[in-house]
């Protein structure tokens, strides 16, 4: 059967909408060589627009009067599903970029924007908006073709629109819920459930196909069918499934289906040689599935999984990024990133805040007396201490060798002075024991108090913390002294 090319990229129209008219130019210029171009500054214009023209893409500025961009994703989509919108904005948010991704966003762009970068997105966003024209004239035509070649091309089409749904997932939780909801739909389970047991990452996500499930009813599941639901690298002892907190999603509106009558359909999640976890679907019992589903339950995995590797290894990368190789708190970047948005967090609200320093007394001849390892030792035990007694929202980070830095958000004066006379009576109290040593150590701490309405710059923070540190240490160490910020 010959097929002949529905449109070719110069005969594809897209619609720029951005209340900037630079943007709208330099956008402009960029395309109209190649495309059919129209532009407009108001979302109300633009929903004219997609009323008037078929656009094959829509280019919408996120934030823009009277109709945000978001609607005008929406309107285009609701048109015609297969219109390919890409989103620019000026602000990042991930509310924002997942409510996009969720109602079939092709591409996710911060301002300023690159015209090279640019261009490419409009390029593949052009070649898939023609990949789904050829695709919906395939199937029209398809009624000729074997039904199994039908169904087939019908799979295809639909994994891709999956894949490209997945691959801009911007967070863990938002690839585990794409993926449970398609293997939910795909399979016509009840339930899904994907495990992950990998070096740093023992997790544990459940989606069912509507309702809502809650945890108890998750726990009793998991331990009902573990050996399925761990299948690989191997099922958790008693102790570590207990600890695991599983991440559970709502399913589409309806009632939680029937639990107690299903079987589970397992695969493993893999890369290579190397195993990721696990995949499980829980069918119906009435209703057991087909080996075709099966089948495609391994082929989908496969898919998911580097998908899925690929987003643990960056949330890795930003783990370590932000963190102190030894002693696992918060690093000097993290540190500093944090203050500054405290700082702007108090002066927008005239709010308070506390600011700790502390460092270790004769923390040298610890080292010289010990060596570098116990010296590490030493530095471990401390944050352990200190970390069992800051709240959830403090931040405790290495600001430099033996020097540590508290953030205390919300925190005045005197929860700041309860805090830091509980560090120290906890580290001098008790000496650490390593190596059949006991090695006693101490601190010195310095504090200083944020205030909103005092406006002052971070320097200022940390120069009166530091002070305070210093009058600590000159007045015979073990003790807390308590900084004035120069106005």
């Amino acid at each position: 059967m010959e097929q002949k090319t529905v449109k070719r990229p110069g005969d594809c129209t897209i619609l720029i909408v951005d209340d900037e008219e630079i943007i709208c130019e330099m956008l402009s210029d960029a395309l109209e060589p190649v495309y059919k171009v129209k532009k407009c500054s108001l979302g109300s214009r633009a929903l004219q627009l997609i009323d008037e023209y078929d656009f094959d893409v829509v280019i919408t500025d996120l934030k823009i009067p009277d109709v945000s961009g978001l609607e005008v994703l929406e309107y285009a989509k609701r048109k015609d599903e297969f219109t390919e919108v890409i989103v620019i904005t000026g602000y990042a948010s991930l509310d924002s970029a997942t409510l996009a991704i969720n109602q079939g966003v092709y591409s996710y762009l911060l301002k300023p924007l690159q015209i090279t970068e640019f261009m490419i997105q409009v390029e593949k966003a052009v070649a898939s908006r023609l990949f789904h024209l050829r695709s919906i004239e395939l199937m029209r035509k398809s009624d000729a073709f074997d039904p199994d070649v039908k169904m087939h091309v019908h799979e295809i089409t639909s994994l891709y629109y999956f894949i490209r749904k997945l691959m801009l997932s911007l967070e863990i939780a938002e690839i585990m819920r794409i993926t449970l909801d398609e293997a939910n739909q795909r399979m016509q389970a009840v339930l899904s459930v994907i495990s992950i047991s990998i070096p740093g990452f023992q997790e544990l996500y459940l989606m069912p196909a509507q309702g809502e499930l809650y945890e108890t009813n998750a726990r009793e599941l998991v331990e009902r069918f573990r050996e399925q639901v761990f299948m690989s690298p191997g099922v958790p002892q008693q102790e570590v499934l207990e600890r695991l907190q599983p991440v559970l999603f709502r399913g589409k509106q309806g009632e939680l289906p029937r639990l107690q009558k299903v079987t589970p359909v397992a695969v493993p999640m893999m890369i290579t040689d190397r195993i990721l976890g696990t995949l499980t679907v829980f069918i119906d019992t009435a209703a057991a599935p087909q080996e075709g589903q099966n089948q495609f339950l391994y082929v989908f995995s496969s898919i998911v999984s580097s998908v899925i590797d690929h987003g643990y290894i960056a949330l890795q990368a930003k783990r370590q990024a932000k963190t102190d190789s030894l002693t696992g708190i918060a690093n000097h970047r993290h540190f500093h990133e944090t203050l500054d948005r405290e700082i702007a967090r108090a002066a927008r609200k005239k709010g308070v805040f506390a600011l700790v320093l502390l460092d270790i007394d004769n923390f040298k001849n610890v080292n010289d007396t010990y060596g570098h390892q116990i010296g590490d030792a030493v530095l471990v035990d401390m944050t352990r201490r200190i970390m069992a007694m800051v709240r959830g929202g403090d931040v405790l980070a290495r600001y430099g060798g033996e020097e540590f830095g508290i953030i205390l958000p919300d925190t005045d004066l005197e929860g700041a002075e309860i805090l830091a006379d509980r560090i120290l009576k906890a580290i001098s109290s008790q000496p650490f024991s390593f190596a059949q040593r006991d090695i006693r150590y101490t601190v010195s701490i310095g504090l200083a108090v944020y205030r909103g309405e005092d406006d002052v710059g971070k320097d200022r923070l940390i120069a009166a913390a530091d002070r305070a540190l210093y009058d600590s240490k000159e007045n015979g160490k073990n003790r807390l002294s308590i900084g004035t910020i120069d106005l």
